[in-house]
């Protein structure tokens, strides 16, 4: 047996550096590369405050590339219902059972999304955000997403379940609105 080990080293090598990239690839992907559509934060638990906020999501997830790296936009507004003016942190989250993720939104001007809302007012572009989504940060299962709005005074933070889910399988990525 000594003997084999030793004629065989060098396959030994390469199948165990072999198996270490299999099972870190992605996880060193993620850390070290990807630059955009990583969460912010983990296992976070939701605000106690329930506020009442308005929002819409679109209606999918549009494939994008941003920086050479591809994404997965999802795009929406959110605002309090009591000051649908005021500019506020948005945030998504994204909930399964085994894991929830944080993800940041960036401001975004969509033509006639908040438009749409029957109670628009001029200054309330602020709250259409942009959530960029890579899939490699995601592990299979089905996610439901929830909005975190964070006030501008930092008192206020409340949060929504929409009726949107994301289901992640080993090779897609797809968004659902459950009516």
């Amino acid at each position: 047996m000594k003997k084999w080990i030793i004629a065989n080293q060098k396959h030994l090598i390469v199948w165990a550096v072999l198996l270490i990239y299999v099972v870190s690839a992605n996880q060193l992907y993620v850390n070290l590369v990807l630059k955009q559509g990583k969460p912010v934060g983990k296992n976070e638990p939701l605000p106690t405050q329930v506020n009442p906020i308005v929002y819409q999501l679109s209606d999918t997830l549009q494939p994008v590339r941003r920086n050479g790296e591809n994404l997965y936009e999802l795009s929406g507004y959110a605002f309090f219902q009591d000051d649908p003016l005021e500019k506020n942190q948005i945030k998504i989250m994204l909930y399964s059972p085994n894991l929830k993720l944080t993800f940041p939104t960036q401001p975004a001007q969509y033509p006639d999304m908040i438009q749409s809302y029957s109670g628009y007012k001029a200054g309330m572009d602020s709250a259409q955000f942009s959530l960029l989504l890579s899939k490699n940060t995601l592990k299979p299962g089905t996610y439901q997403v929830y909005i975190l709005l964070d006030g501008n005074n930092g008192a206020d933070q409340a949060y929504v379940m929409t009726t949107g889910t994301i289901l992640k399988t080993p090779n897609k990525i797809t968004y659902q609105l459950t009516p």
